[in-house]
């Protein structure tokens, strides 16, 4: 099976990042008339569903700073037998991130040099290393943890893949919480967890408000609406010292993102591809 996709040619580049971070096996692009353009994006049988339902959530979050969003039609079709996967290799290849990973889907694992390896099978959870909110992540990770702060405890918000946690412990916290929403996605986490041989991570099923615990550094990688609505939550599962990592939102809806964080101060942001990823801290730091 495979969803078609009718979308404004402007918004190409996130859908087909998003959808083949989610499990896609391929994207066949056709021209429309008016500057729109028709995606056949093809998904092991049964999860086109499930990409469809994200998808569906992501264009509600981008409809507030991008109208068109509202526009884009989804649907499902039968499509004829291609080597899918052949294709989705092409797309899944090692990429460097910062100055200290190297992420890699295990079909084409290079020489790490002196870079902590991960090995992510992609699969339908989000994180490869291939979208800019994963690497903005993953760089903003190395940049807490390079600058002295100690981080002795970290939570992973919407785990996906597993990718954020398992770098967390490649780099050295010592304890790591992960924590997906969506039940599906935990198995895959739990077999990159293992092929990793990231012991320190523990991984859980829920939403951050049922966390009880506070750590030095919290990374939410989801989409705008999600962090805008649980900015109360994520902001208490931060130390009164810690960092909280956010990404999963277009420039312009930064703003916004950053309002619904009025005792918070961005202490960096990362740009890439009109996608942001903030570093937060409080604006009074201690007890």
């Amino acid at each position: 099976m495979a969803l078609h996709v009718e979308l404004p040619a402007d918004l190409e580049e996130a859908v087909v990042s998003l959808l083949l971070d989610a499990g896609a096996t391929g994207v066949v692009t056709e021209a429309l008339a008016g500057g729109w353009l028709r995606l056949e994006v093809p998904f092991p049988a049964g999860d086109e569903a499930a990409a469809a339902r994200l998808l569906t959530r992501y264009l509600a979050s981008l409809a507030e700073m991008e109208p068109a969003a509202r526009l884009v039609r989804v649907h499902t079709v039968e499509v004829p037998a291609v080597d899918w996967v052949g294709v989705a290799r092409r797309h899944h290849r090692p990429v460097a991130v910062g100055r200290r990973l190297l992420v890699a889907p295990p079909w084409d694992v290079p020489d790490a040099g002196d870079r902590e390896l991960v090995i992510i099978e992609p699969g339908m959870a989000f994180g490869t290393g291939q979208h800019a909110t994963t690497r903005g992540c993953l760089e903003a990770i190395e940049a807490v943890l390079a600058s002295g702060a100690p981080v002795h405890r970290a939570l992973d918000v919407g785990t996906g893949s597993g990718l954020l946690a398992i770098a967390l412990a490649r780099l050295g916290v010592r304890r790591v919480l992960a924590i997906d929403l969506d039940p599906a996605v935990l198995p895959l986490a739990r077999v990159n967890l293992v092929g990793n041989r990231a012991d320190g991570v523990h991984l859980a099923g829920g939403t951050v408000a049922c966390v009880r615990a506070r750590f030095d550094l919290v990374v939410a990688n989801l989409l705008a609406d999600t962090i805008i609505a649980e900015a109360s939550a994520l902001a208490g599962v931060v130390a009164p010292d810690g960092h909280l990592v956010v990404s999963g939102l277009r420039s312009e809806q930064t703003p916004t993102v950053r309002a619904a964080y009025p005792a918070w101060k961005t202490l960096t942001t990362r740009t890439e591809d009109g996608w942001e990823t903030l570093t937060l801290g409080r604006e009074h730091r201690g007890p």
